[in-house]
């Protein structure tokens, strides 16, 4: 009887296909050797947000808002695995709360700065202060490299059919960058 009130949402298994590509997209060791990247945790997250934003972008309308519920789908799969990662990380239920939001706000101005700098803004600089963030300096052309692979990227998900995106189906341009 209560699995009738529990709506089942139907782009869940779509964004964990994507959810999923994106993972194991960012698992490639040239993001964090010639990309330079940093191989940490605030790294990787920095990495997976940029990633998810060439995804969300092609779903969101002139506002930001959703064409549709697959990038709301997305968000609620991506922050449903990340309180899991700080349960099993020890954090206990009373610091849940604190760290998603951190994490939520983290996410929301990633996702304004990398919009806004893909409109005219400088993407370059928006890399340097989210992605390449904790690092004190960033090589001048691996931050260009980076802002290739971005535009490169965002060129293609722009070009994909939404149909594809909302089959779970996404393929990334594959990273070019020398180890340093």
């Amino acid at each position: 009887m209560f699995a009738l009130l529990k709506r089942k949402n139907p782009y869940e298994q779509s964004a964990r296909a994507l959810y999923a590509a994106i993972l194991e997209h960012i698992r490639q060791p040239s993001f964090y050797e010639g990309g330079g990247v940093p191989d940490t945790l605030d790294g990787r997250f920095e990495l997976l947000l940029l990633h998810v934003f060439f995804v969300l972008d092609p779903l969101a309308d002139e506002a930001g808002g959703n064409k549709n519920g697959l990038g709301q789908a997305l968000f609620d799969v991506i922050f449903a695995d990340m309180d899991q990662g700080l349960r099993e990380s020890g954090i206990g239920d009373m610091g849940i709360p604190k760290h998603m939001r951190r994490m939520m706000r983290a996410f929301n101005g990633r996702m304004h700065a990398y919009r806004e700098a893909m409109h005219g803004s400088d993407m370059q600089a928006a890399l340097r202060r989210n992605l390449y963030g904790t690092l004190e300096a960033v090589d001048e052309e691996v931050l260009a490299r980076m802002d290739a692979y971005a535009s490169e990227n965002i060129a293609v998900m722009a070009a994909l059919p939404l149909a594809h995106l909302q089959e779970g189906a996404v393929s990334f341009i594959t990273p070019r960058f020398n180890k340093n």
